[in-house]
């Protein structure tokens, strides 16, 4: 994760067209392998995704809510097994959908909850 973190930066206002589809490219190959689909070591990606992103286009038809949901499952799975020490997957999804189903996980606050990213 670090490597495309340094071999991508972040493009300035004067780069190619190129430059910034890598970039793209690597952004959402590193959201994939650091936050939806984890693996245990949390520093590596499936290079499998990266042929999934080689066309913008085509990945925009496939549904990675399901691949998502699937690959949590899948480590749910294989923590059940009694030497399993650690679950990989988005962990966050089943984080939300606890506190969902279950009152008493939810955090108690006194204020709404604001998102800067969204109101800057």
């Amino acid at each position: 994760m670090g490597w495309l973190r340094d071999t991508f930066p972040e493009p300035d206002n004067d780069s190619t067209e190129l430059e910034r589809i890598q970039y793209a490219q690597a952004y959402i190959l590193e959201m994939i392998g650091g936050y939806l689909m984890l693996d245990l070591s949390r520093i590596l990606v499936h290079l499998r995704w990266l042929l999934k992103l080689v066309d913008f286009r085509a990945a925009g038809e496939f549904s990675w809510a399901s691949v998502v949901l699937a690959t949590l499952y899948k480590e749910m799975y294989e923590a059940t097994r009694p030497n399993k020490a650690k679950i990989g997957g988005c962990l966050s999804l089943l984080q939300s959908w606890a506190r969902f189903r279950f009152l008493f996980l939810r955090h108690r606050v006194d204020h709404p909850y604001t998102f800067s990213l969204i109101t800057r």
